[in-house]
């Protein structure tokens, strides 16, 4: 397999691919600042190391920019696999000429289509955020499936250690009642640690068999709060921490990953 820049833990499921009896590997990203830019750099990495992959979402999205075959149907798990050849296929259930964006699957539809196989890795946007770099999911948020192997939470960076209030945090009141928070308050690591083990807060929905990956993307504004990560690495349950800018070279530059035995720390720089 080619070097991949996709980081652990999600690297090392990706290179059991080739044997046989490996299931299509369900990654969901939810939160908000850079979601759709995550999903399309990760369809990237792993067409380019040989995966298949489909792109799906179950709320809305922008549709693919880029060179990807694009699929509208009502009921993709009864699509014929020849529909799914390309490297890489999107897939969705219609289009939202209004907003420009195409709509998705419920999460039982993603699950049949995962049961399939057809796929190496099925990449799905289960969140919506209106541009925000932080959000509070709503009631009816996020839109999980259930065979998700991994949940990568997406935050940009340049709301940490700043003021927060509804001038950058998505459905601000939820976010307010779940962290303690007031407008204006600087959003810290406590905060950040109530805001990650809620039930409400930013693994909400994710299915107990689920790796959760933190993702702050636009790391480079972070610099006052880098020294607690471990900490919070190992105190919210998170499998890893990757920090980087999505849209950038390497996407990634530093990752934290927790194991049963004591937290790894790798600077992908150097």
């Amino acid at each position: 397999m080619l070097n991949s820049c996709i980081p652990e833990p999600l690297n090392s499921l990706l290179e059991n691919k080739n044997k046989p009896d490996q299931k299509t590997a369900v990654v969901s990203i939810v939160g908000a600042g850079g979601k759709t830019s995550t999903l399309f750099w990760l369809a990237r990495e792993c067409i380019r190391i040989g995966q298949r992959v489909i792109i799906s979402t179950t709320t809305q999205m922008y549709l693919p920019e880029e060179n990807i075959p694009v699929l509208l149907c009502h009921s993709p798990e009864t699509l014929p696999d020849a529909a799914f050849s390309a490297p890489c296929v999107a897939c969705f259930a219609g289009w939202n000429a209004e907003k420009g964006k195409v709509l998705g699957f419920a999460p039982p539809q993603i699950d049949a289509l995962a049961k399939r196989n057809i796929a190496d890795v099925l990449l799905i946007e289960a969140d919506g955020a209106h541009g925000f770099p932080l959000k509070a999911p709503a009631l009816h948020e996020p839109c999980i499936a259930d065979s998700s192997d991994f949940v990568i939470a997406v935050m940009g960076g340049e709301a940490m250690a700043q003021p927060v209030g509804p001038q950058n945090v998505h459905r601000w009141p939820l976010f307010s009642a779940i962290t303690g928070l007031q407008a204006g308050d600087l959003l810290g690591a406590e905060a950040l640690q109530r805001f990650i083990n809620h039930s409400q807060g930013m693994f909400k929905q994710a299915p107990p068999q689920a790796k959760r990956i933190w993702l702050i993307n636009k790391s480079s504004h972070i610099e006052n709060l880098t020294d607690v990560l471990p900490e919070l690495l190992s105190s919210a349950g998170l499998d890893a921490i990757w920090l980087g800018s999505v849209k950038e070279f390497p996407p990634i530059a530093h990752v934290l990953q927790r194991d049963e035995c004591a937290v790894t720390d790798k600077n992908l720089l150097r």
